[in-house]
């Protein structure tokens, strides 16, 4: 029944689609007294597990436009919040929703690499262009590099592959053998939630501490939202591994996990990634973070403490640098992209965004090196993901240290040495 009423729906939404554009609207937007206006659909998990993360990247976004006041050159920027939820059909209809219902011409944002499968195909059906969304999972890229005429429309994904990601762990791993501070075998566990994201950075983890030698003894996934981890905290503890590491991105879920892991006594080299986008990590987790590894972002300058110090100020709590100030800084990205498309052609719409995303943000042309975390994004043609470097985009790894993370990977960034 319910692939049927979203079958239903879609229909709906097309056939009304197509009697918009008998009107001959042509992507372009002015009120009734002309004023010019561009409609931007903000991609926001709302609903669902990632329903904190959605929250964040929709008041972040207000944020950067409220600095701007809304306005770039003769136009006034109409936000569209998206409930994209936690459901990749749910996902695609919400925008396919925004984009015929509200006149939505450009979308951005966005965070699960589920639902970014989904709305990638949205964008190109109906050829709106998607900007900077953060799905980060490998699939999206694989999905794209399939026919990248046809998905053209989803231009400059912000998080790059996980390459970088699970071969920085393995190098990390691999440094504690060598200075002898790691001793045993060289074994792994591997767990994650079962999405496309934890499989994609699973199977790079596997492959990288493979090549560096590492027996894998174990590897599970789990649904997200999975409180009780007894059972394969056991598992994993009686492989013998000395190296456990995965991905969760559900807040409570990665607590239950490492608190369970401190209960039951498992004596490993703990990598939990993405645990510090949740800015109450610490209050979830408490002292079983105690030691545990994850990457790092840093800021590129004092607006990331400004930002933090508004954060806390209009919301109530405090950000974390890995999900709100990243949708602060996309949106920061998108601003500049939209400033430098009008000053091009003078035009803001669906045709002239796309022409700016495929002619120089996507060939690598265009570069934004004023972001709050990163030397600078940019990509190049042939390739959805932004270019990886400590000159470009780079996170380095952190640990947590009485209750605080601190950088200790690699050494041209460490703060302080990693304790293992």
């Amino acid at each position: 029944m319910k692939r049927k009423l979203s079958a239903i729906l879609a229909l709906t939404l097309s056939l009304a689609l197509v009697l918009s554009a008998c009107g001959g609207d042509n992507g372009s937007s002015t009120t009734e007294d002309g004023e010019k206006v561009l409609k931007v659909a903000v991609g926001a998990s709302l609903t669902g597990t990632a329903a904190k993360a959605g929250t964040a990247f929709d008041e972040a976004t207000k944020m950067a436009f409220e600095d701007i006041d809304y306005t770039i050159g003769d136009y006034t920027i109409e936000l569209i919040t998206v409930d994209l939820t936690d459901d990749p059909e749910k996902g695609a209809l919400a925008l396919e929703q925004a984009i015929v219902r509200d006149g939505a011409q450009v979308a951005m944002q966005g965070w699960l690499t589920t639902v970014a499968m989904s709305t990638m195909d949205t964008a190109a059906r109906y050829q709106i262009p998607y900007m900077f969304n953060y799905g980060a999972g490998e699939a999206l890229d694989e999905k794209w590099a399939e026919d990248p005429e046809y998905y053209s429309y989803y231009i400059g994904k912000m998080f790059p592959t996980n390459d970088f990601i699970a071969q920085a762990y393995a190098d990390l791993m691999d440094y504690g053998f060598e200075t002898g501070e790691i001793t045993g075998d060289k074994t792994i566990a591997i767990y994650g939630e079962d999405t496309d994201w934890g499989h994609s950075l699973g199977d790079l983890l596997e492959k990288y501490f493979g090549e560096a030698g590492y027996e894998i003894v174990y590897d599970e996934y789990f649904a997200a939202g999975t409180t009780d981890f007894y059972a394969i905290l056991s598992k994993i503890q009686q492989s013998g591994a000395t190296v456990v590491a995965g991905t969760i991105n559900t807040p409570a879920t990665a607590a239950a996990f490492l608190k369970q892991a401190q209960e039951i006594g498992l004596d490993a080299q703990m990598i939990c990634h993405s645990l510090n986008e949740n800015a109450d990590w610490y209050e979830l987790c408490g002292d079983s973070a105690e030691g545990v590894f994850d990457m790092l972002p840093g800021y590129t300058d004092e607006r990331g403490a400004e930002f933090e110090a508004r954060w806390l100020e209009r919301m109530g709590y405090s950000a974390s640098i890995s999900c709100e100030s990243v949708a602060y800084d996309c949106a920061l990205c998108f601003i500049e992209m939209l400033q430098d498309c009008y000053d091009m052609y003078g035009v803001l719409d669906s045709e002239t965004i796309y022409q700016f995303g495929c002619e120089q943000v996507q060939t690598g042309q265009w570069v934004y090196d004023d972001s709050i975390l990163q030397a600078c994004y940019q990509w190049e043609e042939g390739r959805l993901s932004p270019v990886v470097g400590e000159d470009a985009f780079y996170n380095p790894l952190g640990q947590v240290r009485n209750g605080e993370f601190v950088t200790v990977w690699p050494a041209s960034r460490a703060v302080e040495d990693p304790v293992f």
